[in-house]
């Protein structure tokens, strides 16, 4: 048995340093482990809501001077039959990064405000006791917690040694993939604007194209199940012709380099049934806390490692781990971001079983500028549907009698 703390938190990325950053910041003894050492590279297409200054003010000043960030100020939307609205905005609608720079800066600043952490550490095993968990490594380490955090990703062990489910189906899964490269070999036509191709070529997914400051980053994500029983080939195939659909659009510039390919499951089907259960509490993709729809799961990984770690440090306070002292995290993180992700499972299975239902929504919305700048600002986490359904719905039907240019146009 090797020392431990109070908390042991698995995982490094978005959701495991935020969660030991709030702990260490309370004067929580916190342990953090990873299984890769820092900086390391993560499959992700590197987008985050502009959102997330508002949510975490402590860390804007720190992340820009730490992190090469690009601020994206028009996002253009295309349907399955090539009809296309850009969306523009004088705040940002979303931050692009790259993700190698993102957590290692999130995991330095929770080292310097105290927490400990162990990098090349892979979790196998938890074996709980009365008084607390043992968090047994590959190599042989344990190390001993009164909570453990789980932030360990889509194919996370701690979820499933707490009982909280045995991993996510084949209906809850998307394949994604990405490429990031060095703008000099691909780049996007306009750097200042995201592409995003919704039921790209009438599938269940979608096609992006995000700009960064000096890279570009472009991939393709379909619902897991479809792609095994319906498209053939590789995941590369799929990603590759993307690109070239994109440069013959205009979107890009260069060729696509295979050697930076990376295809990687994401969690689409929305959070499992329970996040907490007796000493643990899980966070980010490992309980599926991403956006069905947009993919994106920084932000939800950043709220949910915070909010599991005030509920941590809490119940450690009061002297109670179990299940009971820790449910309060659950109605945490449902009463935040909770209507957020019913809402895009909704879109989801509504919009990728008919994609053509996405040419009739962006044709409107090439015909209403209130409208297209709200499904940008719904679409990207910036606006609550469910506040704006009654005007995004009246909005839709006055713009379906309008005429409307095929072709993108600003709005």
């Amino acid at each position: 048995m090797r020392p431990g703390a109070d908390v042991v938190v698995v995982g490094g990325g978005p959701a495991g340093a935020m969660a030991a950053m709030t702990l260490a910041a309370r004067g929580v003894s916190t342990l953090l482990v990873d299984k890769k050492r820092f900086p390391r590279d993560k499959p992700c297409g590197g987008g985050i809501r502009y959102g997330v200054y508002r949510r975490f003010p402590e860390l804007v000043d720190y992340l820009r001077t730490t992190v090469t960030i690009h601020e994206i100020r028009k996002v253009r939307m295309e349907g399955p039959s090539g009809a296309s609205v850009l969306a523009e905005s004088d705040e940002p609608f979303y931050l692009t990064l790259r993700r190698t720079e993102f957590d290692a800066a999130l995991l330095a600043r929770a080292r310097a405000v105290g927490a400990r952490v162990l990098e090349a550490v892979r979790v196998t095993e938890l074996r709980f006791a009365r008084d607390g968990v043992a968090v047994r490594a590959v190599d042989g380490r344990v190390f001993a917690a009164r909570i453990v955090i789980g932030a360990d990703g889509v194919n996370g062990v701690v979820a499933r040694q707490a009982g909280l489910g045995d991993g996510f189906s084949l209906g809850a899964l998307a394949i994604d993939t990405m490429e990031e490269t060095d703008l000099a070999e691909l780049a996007p036509a306009d750097p200042d604007t995201i592409y995003v191709a919704y039921g790209y070529k009438g599938y269940p997914g979608y096609g992006y194209v995000f700009p960064k400051r000096h890279h570009v980053d472009a991939g393709v994500g379909f619902l897991l199940s479809f792609f095994k029983e319906r498209l053939d080939g590789a995941p590369y195939v799929h990603h590759a012709r993307f690109l070239a659909d994109a440069r013959a659009r205009g979107v890009v510039t260069g060729d696509s380099n295979p050697k930076n390919f990376k295809a990687y499951r994401l969690p689409l089907g929305g959070p499992l049934a329970r996040t907490y259960a007796d000493r643990v509490l899980v966070c980010g993709d490992a309980a599926g806390f991403v956006n069905g729809y947009t993919g994106e799961g920084i932000y939800h990984a950043m709220v949910t490692g915070r909010l599991a770690a005030e509920t941590a440090a809490e119940a450690l306070a009061r002297g109670a781990c179990g299940a009971a002292a820790l449910a309060s995290y659950e109605a945490r993180w449902r009463r935040e971001i909770g209507r957020e992700l019913a809402d895009s499972l909704r879109i989801q299975r509504r919009l990728f079983a008919r994609p053509a239902l996405v040419d009739t929504v962006i044709r409107a919305a090439a015909a209403d500028r209130r409208l297209c700048r709200l499904l940008a600002r719904v679409a990207l986490g910036e606006e609550d549907l469910r506040a704006r359904k009654l005007e995004l719905a009246l909005r839709f039907l006055f713009a379906r009698f309008r005429r409307a240019p095929s072709a993108a146009r600003p709005c």
